[in-house]
């Protein structure tokens, strides 16, 4: 887990998993990302369902995995932007 996971990092790695992967962030993480207040959960499923996935809290970590998006006849996932040069 990553103390200093960002949105886009996120993002990249919801992208990347395979079907039926899971990928777990920290409570940390997730209240610093999505909040703690009362929509906090509802950002968070709607951010998964973005990324072809589902959000489930557990102890001390929130899992997101990924759906068969061939079995539901999802439209293809968009890759990522590439990396800005400085």
């Amino acid at each position: 887990m990553n103390e200093n996971l960002t949105l886009a990092e996120l993002r990249s790695r919801l992208n990347r998993l395979g079907a039926g992967a899971v990928l777990r962030i920290s409570d940390r993480d997730y209240e610093r990302l999505f909040g703690i207040n009362e929509v906090a959960a509802a950002k968070a499923a709607q951010f998964a369902r973005k990324h072809h996935c589902v959000s489930v809290p557990g102890e001390g970590s929130v899992y997101f995995r990924k759906s068969n998006c061939d079995a539901y006849g999802s439209a293809e996932l968009v890759p990522d932007a590439p990396p800005m040069s400085h």
